[in-house]
Parts: structure tokens; C-alpha cells; sequence
């Protein structure tokens, strides 16, 4: 080996260069090191864990550091910062209009968000949907068509809608819901809910069809809430809540446009079969009328026509039912 100071080769025995006197090694140093080190990996590979009651150091910077100290030091670091955590955790929780905010997650909170994220759809879609299209009353396109449409872009958003229909009387302005102006929010306004007349599911006739041939509108409901529903004016392009115009709550619904159009056809078909069967009874009582105070010579003559009528009748009488069964099926269940 050779010294560091002068270059001179020396012994590897010797602790000073022959040259220029300088220590070459300070052999108690060494010996008290590989003490050391045959101590600790005796204990190593005796307990495989460390026993404290021995002093094990740890170099840096030439400095000798107990491991233990460094172990203890390093668990206060990572406790300090597990503390700290928790304390912005719950600072943050806790904190007025924190979006994390524990009663966010409550069921209540979560259903007036999900109502608040639905009204806002209904009201973009009829935006939307107005932007694109012109109605006209004296137009083949008319209310219950754009009603159908919207229903439809409802459907395709997940919310659940009926196609509405009714009586109303409009006037000059050019808002059907007298004008005022829309909420924007359900704080603001309130959620309806859909208001039927019971009379027109009862065994409808001639007479009280009128309710029927009074409808003059179409229009959506959209079910936001269970339950609630908001009014959906698809001809203007803007929602209608119940307290704006409770008219959009009234009248009879349909869950889906293949029923309203079924609505249609089958009401035109009834008013037609109803009109034909109170056409042909009142026939048949005319006859009747002579046959029962005409002598029995007198209803013989009589008696083929009069069975006749009745046959006809009869038949008038059965067509008409079924149209009729049929009619407030639909009309009860939408």
C-alpha cells in the first residue's frame, strides 16, 4: 500500500509512513468498528429483531447516531403528520359550505339535488327544442306533435313524463301561462301534482263527452320527484309551475304518445258508435210506440220490422260497448 500524504510505499502493518511520519490507520478505531459490527450481526441473526438494550449506532456525516433514536424520531414524524391530516379532514367537513359537508350525503339532500339536476333538463330541453321548431295553430304540426317530441327527448334523458291534455282559454298574449315569469329553481316554485276529473273515467256518454271535445291544448308533465311533476309548455319553450297556472296539473294524462294517439283514434271511433247507437235507439222507440197500442192483428203486420230494429239495435248497442270498454280502460290507466 502506499501513504496518502507522500506516496511512499509503506507497510500494511504500519500505522505511520516511514517518509513523512503521517498516521496511516489508527488501529483501535478499526478494532472497536469490527467489534461492533460482529456484535450486531450476531444479534441480527440470533433474534432477527433488534433489542434496545443494546446501543446500535447509525453513520452520517461521520457523526455516530443510535438507530433507535432515529426509529423514534421518524414514528413522532409520521404521527405529527397523521394528526395533521385528520385536523384538515375535519376542518374542511366541517366548514360552512363545504360541498363535503356531512348532510350533503343525507337521502333528503341527495333527492332535492337529483329534483333541482331534473328541472334544469326539462328546462334546457324545452329551450332547446323551441329554438328548432315554430308552432302554428293553423299548421298540420301542432301542440300534441311537439308534445310528443319533447316527451321523447325526456324519455332519452332517464326522466319519466306524460303527454298532458286539456282546456284552455288563450288569449292575446303570447304565453300560455298568463304571462308571468318562469322559476328557476323548485324553491322558488312549486311541484304539482296531476289533478284527473274522476267523471270522464266514469262510463262516459254523449253528454259528458263534452269535457272531452273541450280540450284545445297538449303539453308535457315530467315527473322530477316522485310524485311531483312540472308542466312543460312545448310550444313556447318554457316550464310551468302549478302555482303559475294550475291548469297545466288538470285534464287527462298519457304515459306514453303511442297511447295518446290511441286516445285519439279510439275517442273519434266512440263519438261516432256513440252517436250511431242513440241514432238507431231512438229509431226503435219510435216504432215501438205504435206497435204497443195497435191492436194483436195490428202487430202482426208489425212484429218484422219491429224484430228487425231490434236486431240492429242490438248490434249498434254491442259495438258501442266495446269501443266504450275500451276507451276508459285507457283513459284510467294511461
Amino acid at each position: 500500500m502506499y501513504c496518502n500524504n507522500c506516496g511512499l510505499e509503506v507497510d500494511p502493518e504500519d500505522f505511520f509512513c516511514s517518509g513523512c511520519g503521517k498516521r496511516i490507520k489508527n488501529r483501535p478505531d478499526i478494532e472497536s468498528s469490527e467489534r461492533e459490527m460482529k456484535d450486531f450481526e450476531s444479534e441480527t441473526s440470533t433474534s432477527r429483531k433488534l433489542n434496545f438494550s443494546k446501543t446500535v449506532f447509525f453513520s452520517f456525516n461521520n457523526h455516530k447516531i443510535p438507530i433507535h433514536r432515529c426509529i423514534f424520531k421518524g414514528i413522532r414524524i409520521v404521527a405529527v403528520i397523521c394528526i395533521l391530516g385528520t385536523l384538515l379532514t375535519a376542518y374542511s367537513t366541517f366548514t360552512p359550505g363545504s360541498n363535503d359537508s356531512p348532510y350533503s350525503n343525507s337521502p333528503r339532500s341527495q333527492d332535492r339535488i337529483q329534483t333541482d339536476k331534473n328541472i334544469r333538463v326539462c328546462g334546457q330541453i324545452a329551450t332547446e327544442y323551441s329554438n328548432s321548431h315554430t308552432y302554428s295553430t293553423d299548421d298540420v304540426y301542432d301542440c300534441d306533435n311537439m308534445a310528443q317530441d319533447v316527451w321523447n327527448m325526456l324519455k332519452a334523458k332517464g326522466i319519466n313524463a306524460r303527454i298532458a291534455a286539456g282546456n284552455f282559454e288563450f288569449t292575446g298574449d303570447s304565453r300560455i301561462a298568463n304571462g308571468n315569469i318562469v322559476h328557476e329553481s323548485s324553491d322558488s316554485g312549486n311541484l304539482g301534482e296531476i289533478e284527473v276529473p274522476s267523471r270522464t273515467y266514469d262510463s262516459i256518454n254523449v253528454s259528458n263527452s263534452n269535457i272531452i271535445d273541450g280540450f284545445n291544448h297538449a303539453w308535457v308533465l315530467a315527473e322530477v320527484s316522485p310524485g311531483f311533476w312540472v308542466a312543460i309548455e312545448c310550444t313556447g319553450g318554457y316550464i310551468v309551475y302549478s302555482d303559475e297556472n294550475e291548469k297545466y296539473y288538470q285534464g287527462m294524462t298519457f304515459s306514453n304518445p303511442k297511447n295518446y294517439r290511441s286516445f285519439l283514434s279510439l275517442y273519434r271511433d266512440w263519438k261516432i258508435k256513440a252517436l250511431d247507437y242513440e241514432a238507431e235507439r231512438s229509431y226503435y222507440n219510435e216504432l215501438i210506440k205504435p206497435y204497443n197500442s195497435a191492436s194483436t192483428s195490428e202487430q202482426i203486420t208489425m212484429i218484422s220490422g219491429i224484430e228487425v230494429a231490434q236486431r240492429t239495435l242490438s248490434e249498434k248497442e254491442q259495438a258501442f260497448l266495446k269501443t266504450d270498454s275500451e276507451l276508459n280502460a285507457l283513459l284510467r290507466y294511461g
